[in-house]
């Protein structure tokens, strides 16, 4: 993987934190992108810089929720790092509201970040991709791509409109070599959602929260040539508890 290079948006935390350590560990050079340029993404990052070696992270930053930002991360990935051989669209919002609550804004945002952000990153790339005769995209999405829950009305819809679109452009790029798939994590330990993970504990098959570094060594595959006939598969990572639409036994 010495040549390989690979973006990773909201790099800085929780999910997207573990796969960017990954892919370092697995010896990709890695884009590193976060929202902004605060200091409280410096730390993670000079972990990671300590430990891989400064040549092989760049930093880049912006919100992918205003419409020029996705290109620029991926152009100055590239210009830094050579070439671009896989992305990974982590960075996302959850918006968690009763129906009734939910206003305009509030949809306009979680789309801006969940689907329209991840779909101009993803063209983005695709561009370089083209190119260079192939390469990998992933799309974190959530398992509510797939089923329901209450006061996710706008979450669950921009996370099945971006499952919708991996396998959109899985059908659109293959004939150039990128392959398009969907990592969907139920119930992950993040920081993030530590509260919920564990109030949703009980209904979990396997008993226990996904850990952040499982979803990574799952996207990690895809971007591998392992998963080279992999494409428009979205991978549920939730413990089973999308299977256990009734717990109670019959």
């Amino acid at each position: 993987m010495a040549d390989r290079v690979a973006l990773v948006t909201g790099a800085n935390t929780g999910i997207g934190l573990a796969i960017a350590e990954r892919l370092l560990a697995d010896g990709w050079k890695l884009g590193y992108a976060t929202q902004d340029d605060e200091q409280r993404h410096e730390g993670p990052l000079a972990d990671l810089q300590t430990r891989y070696g400064e040549d092989r992270i760049h930093w880049v930053w912006g919100s992918i929720a205003e419409p020029d930002v996705p290109e620029r991360l991926v152009a100055e990935t590239v210009q830094a790092l050579g070439r671009l051989d896989a992305l990974v669209n982590n960075a996302g919002l959850s918006t968690a509201k009763p129906f009734f609550e939910l206003t305009v804004d509030d949809f306009d945002l979680t789309f801006d970040v969940d689907v329209r952000g991840s779909f101009l990153a993803a063209q983005a790339a695709a561009r370089r991709m083209k190119e260079q005769g192939g390469g990998s995209i992933v799309n974190i999405t959530s398992v509510h791509e797939h089923v329901p829950r209450v006061d996710f009305s706008v979450y669950a819809a921009a996370k099945a409109a971006l499952g919708m679109l991996s396998r959109n452009l899985a059908l659109e790029l293959a004939q150039h070599g990128i392959r398009v798939n969907s990592v969907a994590p139920g119930v992950i330990a993040t920081p993030r959602n530590e509260a919920d993970a564990e109030r949703l504990d009980p209904e979990v098959p396997l008993g226990r929260p996904g850990r952040p570094e499982e979803v990574a060594a799952l996207v990690a595959w895809l971007c591998t040539e392992e998963a080279s006939y992999v494409t428009g598969s979205s991978y549920v990572m939730d413990g089973g508890m999308s299977q256990q639409v009734v717990s109670i036994p019959a």
